[in-house]
This record gives C-alpha cells, structure tokens and sequence, in this order.
C-alpha cells in the first residue's frame, strides 16, 4: 500500500477551527477517513480538552472507522468512539426522560418486519375501510415517517400527502401497534429523537465536536436531530460527496449535504477531489459519467495523483446471458491468474442479489472459484426452524418477549392471522401481545378461535422448555451462546447454511456479550462476514459496495431497463450516482457487461424482456467513454496476459 501524504485539500481541513461548522466535500478514494483521523489527532494533540464524535452511516464503517482510530492510538484522548447515526439517535433517547420507548428494547430484524408487522398493519389499516393499505403501502409510509414525512427531494411525490388520511390512520394505529408488540423500527430513532431534542435540547450530548460521514445520505429527520444538537453549540462537521447519494428510498437526496452551508450558516468548505483510489482510464470513465447529470453543481473534477496507473476500464457486450455469465467467470479467473487476491474482485449488480449469485456461482466454482454472497444469509434466517430458535431464545431473555409469541404461533400449521387479531382485541391499554396471550392462556382463551386448542399445547409446551433452561450452566460452557442455541434446533430441519451463520456469528461474538448480543447480531454480522470472506470473490448489490476498494470491479447487468431500473422503482438521477458508485469501488480493473437477449429469472426483472433484442444503457450512450467492445474478444485477450510477477 502507498504511504499517504497530505494534499493540500486536506492540509487545508485539518487546518480548520473545531468551533466552526464545516462541509468537506470528498469524492471517491480521496481519502476522507484518513483526513478525519488526522483531524481528530489533530484536536487530541491541540485541544484534548474537546470532546469529539465521528457518526458513519453503517454498521461496517462503523468498524472500519473504529479500527483507524485505534491504529492512530486515539483511545483515552476525549474522543468517543464511532457510531452510527441510529445507535447515536438511540443514545439519546435512553439518556433523555419521556422518550416513550418501549422497553425492554426490542427491534425486529429484516424478517420480523416484513413478514409480521408490515402485513398486521395493512390488514388491520384495509379492515378500517383503507382497502390500498398493502403491506407495500404500509413499508412506503414507515419510510416516510422515518424521514419525518418529508423529503428532500422536492419532485418525489410521497404516499402521506397524496392520502393524508391514510397518514393519519396509520401513525394512529401504529403507535399502539408498537407499544402492544413492545418493537422499536431502527429507521424510527433519528426521527424521534429529534421530537425529543425539539422539546427539551440536547443537554443530553456531552460533545463539543460532531463528525457526520456520510452525510448525503441523511435524510430529513437525520439531518434535524444534527441540527437540534447544534443549536446547542456543538460544532458539525458534514463529511460526503452529494455525487454518492444513492438513498432516496428512505427520503435522502444531494441537497441535503449540498445545502449545509446555509442551514448551518457557514462559509467553511473543503473540497477533497485527489483521488488515490482510481486507474486513469477507470477516473476519466466514472467522471464522463457523473457530469453528465443535469442540474448538477459544478465542482472539482475528481484528479489522479501523477503515480496513478491507467488502469483498465471495458464496456463489454455479451450475446445472451448465459456468454455474459461465462465470460464474467473467465474475466475473474484470469485476474486471480495476475495475483488479484480473490476478496480484493467484486461482482456488483443492481438488484435481485439471489438470482444473479445462483446463475453466476456454477460457472465460478467450476474453475474452482468460491463466491461469497450475503443471499445465503437472508435465506438462512428465513428458515422456519431458525426463526423457531430465534423466538425461543428471545424468550429466554423476556418470557412475555411479543414478537417471539407472535412468531410461534406464525409458525404453527392451523393458527392463522385470526387469532392474532383475537389476542390484540382482548389487550388492556397496559398491555403487551405477550403478556396478553399468557392471561388468556391462563383462564382457556375464552371465546377464541378454533385455533386456541392448538396455540394453547404450542404456549404450554414453550414455557416447559422455557422453564429448563440453565442460564449459569450455558455461561460456563466452551461452545458459549451459539452453541446453545445449535442445540436448541432440530438439525434435520435444519441446513448447513443456518448452522453456519450461527457458528460464524457466535465465534466472532464474545461468550461474555451473552445471548441477546449473538441474536442482535445474526444478521449485520453474519452480513458483514459474508461479504469480506477473504478466500472468495465477493458478489453484491451496488448500493452495499459504497465504501468498498476493490481491485476488480465487474458490474452485470448494465443495460436499458435494469440499469437504470424504469420508473418508479428508479430515478434517473440516482441510477446515475449508482452506477458511479459502483464504478469507482475499483482500483485497477472496471468492467461493465450487457447482454444482447436474456432468459430465465434475471430477464423479468427490472423492465421484463425475455429473449428478446436488449440495448447497452442510456447512461452511457452518449459519454466519452468510448464504443462497447465485444465481450468474448475482451477475455480472450485477457487470458493472454501474462501472469504478474
């Protein structure tokens, strides 16, 4: 790795007054974790009597960042240690009276949401009268609550105004919904802890110095909790590029950091346009791409140092889908044949991860190449026997744990949503699904469905189970938490991918952390594991490269009606700073393939066209980027080259 010496843009940043607001705008590779790590020694060495904080956007740099501050010996020098905007939005909740959390806090995980609370809203929203109230509509409103109803993209037309009324029946129901089944939504914390901020300020947040990465992808509530703190005269320093704001879906857009100077009142900017990351050829290509979104500011174009290799930037065309997919996997093994290590090559793609993954993984590990992939991760915690365990263990922790109850009974063959509707119906206003169906397990479940003979052997055999667990006894055990809860699961019903994520997530979690820390963890983690095996290839979507630098990039699929993806699902725009992202992830290699027809699964998504004529991409039709260039004629040539010695 090449030692990194200050620019003269970031000399500048590191250069600036801890008492003034600041944007720093940094584009792709310029460094921008490296400067803000040496801005904080910085204050360490300077002003050690600040207190500062770096906020990121994601669990992974998170970690990341984490990990930089530790190596600069941070540690003990007043700053606190990185979080994320959420978890720093939950802090202050828990620090400020009349929050109105439920507790003990619980908040659901990817299938919990989308299998349990999302369709219990619709269907209790369309018995009100509220018949377009689908799971669809209700996950659009949640989005949109979370931003605090507003976005910030003036065109993008939201549900709640189009039905006020729709809005106003469910954030009524809503509010009791989460209270009965005792569930915090992670997207919900910035936006209510801004509502506390507002009411009572932010005395609260023992700081003097607030760094906020990633700051374009905040979205309107985010971006008014950072306010509210501010007014309490904590510094922000907003770090990010409006160019990577690729976050609409929950509301956030480029104008959100591109008008920090006005909202914070400040004149302090500091562009970072050196990048270190990109090839020449790879630089020239993402560049021709981002300037040509109309309406954009002008700005710095991103510059390579004068050590930059060219690098190799291709756009390739493939016949049909399955010459694409074989010629993806030649282009991979012939970069491992030049000594690219294989965690440092990426397959991106715009969506649908599982598709692409099972008909890229055969020709792969037929040249005896693994592809790590995080879709065998969402399958595994789908698993009806991993959810029974997931639930168990939860109550384990709480007895009267709803989600976990409601779990059971989902899971259960004869118990359907009517007798979830019936325990709901029969809460007091002080009291939760839990607590409720073991009142009504205790007197008969008076005039229940025909399903409560079944829900009543599932309640009573649960807490028999409950009731012989040792908690002392698994504390002292070798194997720890993940152990335990192996042994909890009836294996034959159970695949090797869902023992894996539990065994890899327990041997990355501490046995002290406990069991609620394990499950916290099974899915970011097991994500996050996934995706940086070091001995595989990489594959994913485009979104969850950001941050990433990778060798090799190839990204599939980029051609007219998936990428970008037709309205409404996608924008032009944001296509765009997609597609920008994901081409500036690589180093050395970007490549960029299509297909001239398409069959199977992956020809229906995005705008459907199976077997039938395909286009290259409107984003790059008109760029200076170059003439497509034949796919099979490109890896044959590539093959040629010579290993690297």
């Amino acid at each position: 790795m090449r030692p990194l010496t200050l620019t003269g843009e970031q000399q500048a940043f590191l250069g600036h007054d801890p008492s003034r607001h600041a944007r720093v705008l940094a584009g792709p590779g310029t460094g921008k974790s490296f400067t803000s790590v040496a801005f904080l020694e910085r204050l360490a060495s300077e002003h050690p009597d600040l207190k500062a904080r770096m906020l990121t956007f994601t669990r992974a740099a998170t970690a990341e960042f984490a990990q930089k501050m530790g190596d600069a010996k941070l540690e003990g020098l007043g700053v606190n240690p990185p979080a994320t905007v959420h978890s720093f939005a939950l802090s202050v909740l828990m620090k400020t009276k009349g929050s109105g959390l439920p507790m003990p806090l619980r908040i659901p995980d990817s299938w919990e949401t989308k299998e349990l609370v999302r369709p219990h809203l619709s269907r209790r929203l369309r018995a009100a009268g509220h018949r377009d109230a689908t799971p669809t509509v209700v996950y659009k409103l949640e989005l949109e609550m979370a931003a605090g109803w507003e976005s910030l993209d003036p065109e993008q037309e939201l549900y709640c105004e189009l039905r006020p009324e729709l809005r106003s029946a469910y954030t009524g129901l809503w509010s009791r919904h989460r209270m009965v089944f005792g569930y915090v939504l992670l997207a919900e914390l910035p936006y209510r802890a801004g509502l506390v901020l507002e009411d009572v300020g932010a005395d609260a947040v023992d700081l003097d110095v607030l760094l906020v990465d990633e700051y374009q992808d905040l979205n309107e509530a985010d971006i008014k909790m950072i306010r509210l703190v501010a007014e309490d005269g904590i510094s922000v320093l907003a770090i990010g590029d409006d160019d990577q704001s690729i976050y609409s879906f929950r509301m956030a857009a480029p104008v959100g950091i591109r008008r920090f100077h006005e909202e914070f009142d400040t004149k302090c900017d500091y562009p970072l346009s050196v990048s270190r990351r990109c090839g020449r050829a790879i630089l020239a290509a993402a560049n021709s791409l981002i300037q040509s979104e109309p309406g954009r500011p002008a700005k710095p174009p991103l510059v390579s140092t004068p050590e930059t290799p060219e690098g190799c930037f291709a756009h390739l065309k493939f016949k049909s889908s399955q010459a694409e997919v074989a010629g993806v996997a030649r282009i991979i093994a012939s970069r491992l044949a030049q000594g690219v290590p294989p965690a440092k090559i990426a397959v991106l793609v715009r969506s649908n991860l599982d598709r692409w993954a099972t008909a890229l993984r055969p020709a792969l590990e037929a040249q005896g190449i693994s592809l790590a992939s995080t879709d065998w991760v969402t399958q595994a915690l789908q698993e009806p026997e991993m959810r029974r365990g997931i639930a168990f263990s939860h109550l384990v922790l709480e007895h009267t744990d709803s989600l976990s109850w409601w779990t059971l009974l989902h899971l259960t063959s004869g118990v359907g949503p009517s007798f979830i509707d019936y325990v709901w119906e029969n809460c007091s206003e002080e009291e939760t699904f839990g607590e409720a169906l073991l009142r009504l397990h205790e007197v008969g479940y008076p005039y229940g469905p025909a399903a409560a003979r079944i829900v009543g052997g599932v309640v009573k055999d649960t807490l028999n189970a409950l009731q012989e667990i040792d908690l002392e006894a698994v504390a002292l055990d070798d194997r720890g938490w993940a152990g335990w809860l192996l042994d909890q699961l009836d294996r034959s019903l159970l695949s090797d991918e869902a023992a894996r994520l539990i065994q890899t997530v327990g041997q990355n979690v501490l046995a002290t952390d406990g069991l609620e820390t394990l499950l916290r963890n099974l899915e970011p983690l097991g994500k996050d594991l996934a995706a940086s095996a070091i001995d595989a290839v990489r594959m994913m979507t485009m979104g969850r490269s950001k941050g990433l630098t990778l060798n090799t990039v190839v990204v599939m699929g980029v051609e007219d009606g998936m990428v970008p993806m037709p309205p409404p699902k996608g924008k032009i725009d944001e296509e765009r700073r997609l597609l920008y992202v994901a081409m500036t992830r690589a180093t050395d290699m970007c490549v960029l393939t299509w297909a001239g027809r398409r069959r199977g699964p992956i020809a229906r998504q995005g705008r459907p066209n199976v077997n039938q004529p395909r286009r290259r991409s409107p984003l790059l039709e008109h760029l200076a980027i170059g003439h497509w260039q034949d796919g099979l004629r490109f890896v044959r040539d590539l093959e040629h080259v010579p290993p690297q010695v």
